[in-house]
């Protein structure tokens, strides 16, 4: 399911960029505000700069039973400014010069609650909080996918070790590939062996010594 994201204080042109670069991305669609009570918005990009003291347009969304998460989306990305926008449920402060890769992987992470500050800024008291990275942006199973092609197994062989359908493989696959912008499986192991993606193999207990009476 797509992630729905919703534009507060935005103009027209900052609108058409961002629809832009979604689309580029999957996964995720604009929603309308307007309508957040049919459909719900999953966050809230809420533009701050030059507005007054008195704007409530942050307030309102953070209380907003339809809006489940909300991020600053600002030009005016600064380190004084962190403490002051990371407080009262904002998740998460981004700047309008990210690149489409960065501002989903900045969505992905603040989707799953994760307190994101992107680009990251030198100076800045950010405890806690730190830019998502590439590898954040998949999924766990998506991650043992890439992981498992790595190894050099095939589909069939993925699906029996992750106990899922050869379709489920697949989908992962898909998914995999849009969101890392790799397009073939040996693009697919430089990724994930550059970004240090690799299958958990649990240690085995070393074996007992026996031991013979008096020895």
């Amino acid at each position: 399911m797509n992630i729905r994201i919703g534009l507060l204080g935005g103009d027209e042109l900052v609108r058409r960029g961002l629809e832009s670069m979604l689309r580029t991305l999957g996964g995720f669609e604009m929603g309308s505000i307007k309508e957040r009570a049919r459909a719900p918005i999953d966050i809230a990009l809420v533009e701050t700069y030059g507005t007054s003291l008195e704007d409530t347009t942050l307030a309102r969304a953070v209380s907003d039973p339809y809006i489940r998460r909300v991020a600053v989306f600002t030009w005016n990305h600064h380190p004084g400014l962190v403490d002051e926008v990371l407080v009262n449920g904002v998740s998460g402060y981004l700047g309008k010069s990210l690149t489409a890769a960065q501002l989903g992987r900045s969505l992905r992470a603040i989707h799953e609650g994760q307190p994101v500050v992107a680009p990251p800024l030198i100076g800045a008291s950010t405890q806690g909080v730190r830019p998502p990275s590439e590898v954040d942006m998949l999924t766990t199973r998506e991650r043992e996918t890439l992981a498992l092609i790595a190894t050099g197994r095939s589909n069939d062989e993925i699906a029996r070790e992750m106990r899922i359908s050869l379709n489920s493989v697949k989908s992962y696959i898909r998914s995999a590939y849009r969101k890392t912008g790799v397009q073939s499986r040996s693009q697919a192991v430089l990724w994930a062996v550059t970004h240090g993606v690799r299958v958990e193999v649990p240690q085995e207990p070393a074996p007992l010594v026996a031991t013979t009476a008096g020895g």
